[in-house]
């Protein structure tokens, strides 16, 4: 059963209230107004057209330079363009930040409702898109507006609004790919990543976080979804070996200490290294790895490792989105 705690609700509604508008390019204005009526027809969408403020040239400060996060404030964690990047909660009530770093075109998106946070690729094609929240809603989840097409997403699907298209399939097929991002806390910023570069903004929104409901990271795949919850990895850290498909063999890595939960597509024989976090984990060559997948001391050094479609979201957020979801059941656990 969904739950949103008042405060949650109390601190959404607070940032809309206040939230910065602008008027924004749509693409061809005539295919965003057929979007947006059709949109205004379906059942399990609400809201309107409301462009949030558009975020790009994001500013950053030192870990030192951050006073107000409490050690447990939950924060995103990326090393995508290169270098350690981090997204607190607290910061992203803007809901999408637009950021081009060493070549690496992404968004960061948090929906503040389903506590779905998601990097994507904006480049799609030919295509480079740029993304604000559109003030839509899908089933509580943010949908994201491209704003140099006029295009509907829905953030935690990835797929583009499409109106009513064959046999009611209201969204297209998913075209988008990802960046891994890791969820965890800031006491662990702190701790292990002080040269970090931490996402900040002006727009006034230090309201404190909500109260978290039960996340879950989920491994997407063509049929399904697997889920896994922070209870599942007691050690630091635990590993689970599964598959996805597509894709093939995947390990997945968490720790209720460090507080993270990540997966990787590998047919290398992994195991659990204790005590020398970021470093989690070791090959059948001695080479370790560390939490973006990165291969260090060792006969694999150099290499990283791709990892599969993955996110983490509320409990709840997982069963109204996608069809089939279903509880890893531990098997091989290390």
């Amino acid at each position: 059963m969904k739950i949103v705690s008042k405060l949650a609700i109390i601190s959404i509604l607070l940032y809309t209230a206040g939230c910065q508008t602008e008027t924004l390019p749509l693409g061809d204005s005539q295919a965003a107004s057929d979007i947006t009526k059709q949109l205004d027809e379906q059942e399990h969408v609400t809201g309107n057209l409301n462009p949030f403020k558009l975020i790009e040239n994001p500013e950053y400060k030192t870990v030192d330079e951050i006073s107000h996060l409490r050690d447990d404030d939950l924060v995103f964690l990326t090393k995508a363009s290169g270098k350690v990047q981090i997204f607190p909660y607290r910061h992203m009530l803007v809901e999408v930040v637009n950021e081009a770093e060493n070549g690496v075109w992404m968004a960061i998106s948090y929906c503040p409702i389903t506590r779905s946070g998601i990097n994507w690729n904006r480049v799609v094609g030919v295509d480079t898109m740029l993304l604000t929240a559109s003030g839509y809603l899908f089933k509580d989840n943010l949908m994201p507006l491209d704003v140099n097409s006029g295009n509907i997403w829905s953030q935690m699907l990835m797929r583009r609004f499409q109106g009513d298209a064959l046999d009611g399939e209201i969204f297209a097929f998913r075209e988008l790919t990802t960046y891994p991002m890791i969820e965890t806390t800031w006491l662990t910023v702190k701790n292990h990543f002080p040269d970090a570069s931490v996402y900040v903004n002006n727009i006034g929104m230090k309201s404190a976080e909500a109260a978290p409901n039960e996340q879950q990271l989920g491994i997407i795949g063509k049929e399904s979804v697997e889920t896994f919850s922070l209870d599942m990895f007691p050690g630091e850290p635990t590993m689970h070996m599964s598959t996805v498909n597509p894709g093939g063999k995947i390990v997945v890595a968490g720790s209720s200490e460090h507080h993270y939960m990540l997966a990787f597509l590998t047919t290398y024989n992994m195991e659990p290294v204790q005590g020398k976090f970021p470093v989690i984990m070791k090959d059948e060559t001695g080479t370790m790895w560390d939490i973006f997948g990165e291969g260090m001391m060792g006969e694999r050094a150099g290499e990283r490792l791709e990892s599969p479609l993955y996110y983490t979201a509320a409990d709840w957020a997982w069963r109204d989105l996608f069809e089939q979801v279903n509880s890893f059941e531990s098997g091989d656990m290390r």
